[in-house]
């Protein structure tokens, strides 16, 4: 076959061979799978009363309703000019309706369109190929229902050249069934045959030699059938082709690539260097290589069925890789005293030593080793530095007493022992660490010294080394000075007073002094303020034993009056006009005191009792009615005193 008849290559285990190569299927459960394949028309998939599942594992070409139409065909072309025997096999419907109009298997030479209804069983007027049709309504006349066959464009049911089967006697009334029939259609060497159910009915010859598109199609017209099919199969007996796993091989290695022979196939080899038989199953090559990298030869094999060598051949391909065998020198110089290791050997004499390896492919390859020992030189110095110093050795500083080695590669490659004695004069040192804060200073050997820093200033001792004397000057900078916020003025005397540092630092220490010796070291100063806390708070930060300049804060008290110094009203209008309407004890004068109000009537009555936190007085008793006009009598009664007198209520 050509390249195009494999566009599905499925060998399957079933009854028509044990090798058999699957041109296109239609099947699937629960649902069936149409992939591949183009519907058209009414087609669709679906479940019909002709099985016993209810799953939608069949395609329904048409329903049963008049002049519908509906079709399938497989969406790649197939190449049968190569294949001469093929077979189609599939299970069919036509029921459900008033009997018409049937279903046709098609192979035509271009994709169908223009699917008709009613007679042309769906079958488009230009489609070109071979149709077998499984009519159930013949407009010819013939008893019905009948199997036909027709090569040629277009179709109908009395066309010339039609080859048909009509039911004679009821033999083809088991063709329109609510159960499904089983149809076989064998093409053999330009013989077409149709069986249904294992029998034989009608049988053509026409010659298939072209590229074409297979499928189904059904319709309807003024009477109807739901029309469906499932368990599509499209295949051809081929003979199995095995050329056997990709190889390979050294350069001038034979080996036997294809397979065990099978006496029912012929083999065919294609013509390529090395090969030496092109008709067995299992031929010998043999291949040179004399290069330096792998080459590769590929082979192919067509297998047939000796009974049936016009059948669709089979192909498969080998590819012998062969790699090359070397010859090669190596050169190679070592020092004295070591050893070369090669191809699990130890060398230590100068020499040609040939080794025969094998190279990763496991091909022979002679290598010639040039062995070449160098000798090793040794160099002795000796140095004296101060302690502190260094001195530099092959790229090392050195400031240790002691023994160095560095070995250096000699103009041959050889190692080259370079020893070092290094010898450290010892170096006297003091040092001390002074602190000062912001804004002093300190004396050093004639210096003034005012910054944070190391200091030092060099002797000389009697050995020649540097006497070292080391000043570490730390200068602390002055705390920030405080910067305060409080809530004072407070409003009442023994309300809590609250001061806080801003400006606040993590290391700094904070000192408070006050009135009355007061005394605290922390950042927020927080207090009960009576007469006695009045005065000045000061506070300062200290961090590093430095100090900084003192802030002060002067809190006040708000409400310091008492009711000794109020002039009680002495008359009220009460009559709603937004003036002069109440008496507000609080809102004329400010206090912190608590205290009782009691109004009297001038027999001495109580009608109006209120405290600090009571309504201001509107002239209405303690049930809310209107007081009189007149003359009442007021006391005003705190903790610690009391005030009376009289005042008017004027309406």
């Amino acid at each position: 076959m050509r390249i195009l008849l494999f566009v599905l290559v499925t060998f399957i285990s079933m009854e028509v061979s044990a090798q058999t190569l699957v041109f296109a299927q239609l099947n699937g459960s629960p649902v069936m799978s149409t992939n591949g394949w183009n519907l058209a028309g009414a087609s669709a998939i679906g479940d019909t009363p002709g099985d016993v599942n209810t799953v939608q594992d069949e395609l329904i070409l048409t329903q049963n309703v008049g002049n519908s139409s509906g079709a399938i065909f497989f969406n790649q072309p197939i190449d049968l000019s190569t294949c001469y025997q093929w077979n189609v096999q599939f299970d069919f419907r036509m029921y459900d309706g008033t009997a018409a109009d049937g279903i046709a298997f098609c192979f035509l030479d271009v994709p169908p369109t223009g699917y008709v209804s009613g007679g042309g069983v769906g079958i488009p007027s230009t489609a070109n190929g071979i149709k077998i049709v499984f009519d159930t309504y013949n407009n010819c006349g013939g008893a019905n229902p009948e199997i036909q066959i027709y090569n040629g464009p277009g179709y109908n049911e009395c066309i010339a050249g039609i080859t048909t089967l009509n039911n004679i006697g009821g033999s083809l009334s088991f063709l329109r069934s609510n159960n499904y029939n089983t149809a076989t259609i064998s093409y053999n060497y330009g013989v077409v045959t149709v069986s249904v159910n294992g029998t034989q009915y009608l049988t053509g010859n026409y010659n298939l030699n072209f590229l074409g598109y297979l499928g189904f199609t059904a319709s309807t017209g003024g009477s109807n059938d739901r029309h469906s099919i499932k368990n599509v199969l499209v295949y051809a007996d081929i003979a199995t082709s095995n050329a056997g796993p990709d190889v390979s091989i050294c350069s001038g290695d034979t080996i036997a690539i294809g397979a065990a022979n099978n006496p029912n196939y012929t083999y065919s080899w294609n013509t390529a260097p090395g090969l030496i038989q092109t008709n067995v199953s299992s031929p010998s090559v043999t291949l040179l290589n004399t290069g330096t990298t792998p080459i590769s030869q590929q082979y192919t094999v067509t297998t047939n069925l000796v009974s049936n060598p016009s059948s669709c051949p089979s192909y498969d391909s080998v590819v012998v890789t062969v790699y090359p065998i070397y010859l090669d020198t190596l050169a190679v110089s070592v020092c004295s005293g070591t050893t070369y290791d090669f191809a699990n050997q130890s060398f230590t004499s100068t020499g040609t030593y040939p080794v025969l390896l094998q190279t990763q492919f496991g091909c022979d390859s002679l290598v010639v080793l040039d062995l070449t020992v160098n000798p090793a030189q040794v160099t002795n110095l000796q140095q004296a530095i101060c302690q502190g110093s260094s001195y530099l050795f092959n790229g090392q500083s050195l400031s240790s007493a002691g023994i160095y080695s560095v070995v250096l590669t000699s103009a041959a490659g050889c190692d080259s022992i370079v020893n070092l004695q290094l010898q450290v004069n010892p170096v006297l040192s003091s040092s001390q660490n002074i602190s000062i804060c912001e804004g002093e200073n300190t004396g050093f050997y004639g210096q003034t010294l005012t910054q944070s820093g190391v200091y030092t200033h060099t002797l000389q001792t009697t050995n020649g080394c540097d006497s070292l004397i080391s000043l570490t000057l730390t200068v602390y900078p002055m705390p920030a000075v405080p910067i305060l916020a409080s809530n004072s003025p407070i409003l009442c005397p023994d309300d809590t007073l609250t001061v806080n540092i801003l400006n606040a630092g993590p290391n700094a220490t904070y000192s408070w002094s006050g009135p009355n010796q007061y005394v605290y070291i922390g950042t927020d100063v927080i207090l009960a303020l009576g007469f006695q806390q009045l005065g000045q708070y000061f506070v300062t930060a200290s961090a590093n034993g430095c100090v900084s300049q003192a802030a002060s804060i002067s809190p006040q008290i708000l409400n310091v009056h008492t009711f000794e110094a109020f002039d009680f009203p002495n008359i009220i209008t009460a009559d709603a006009d937004g003036i002069n309407d109440a008496l507000d004890i609080s809102a004329h004068f400010q206090t912190c005191q608590e205290f009782t109000l009691q109004i009297l009537n001038r027999w001495g009555q109580l009608v109006y009792e209120g405290s600090e936190v009571s309504p201001s007085f509107k002239g209405l008793d303690m049930n809310a009615n209107p007081l009189e006009e007149g003359v009442y009598f007021y006391k005003l009664v705190t903790a610690t005193d009391q005030k009376s007198g009289f005042f008017h209520i004027v309406r």
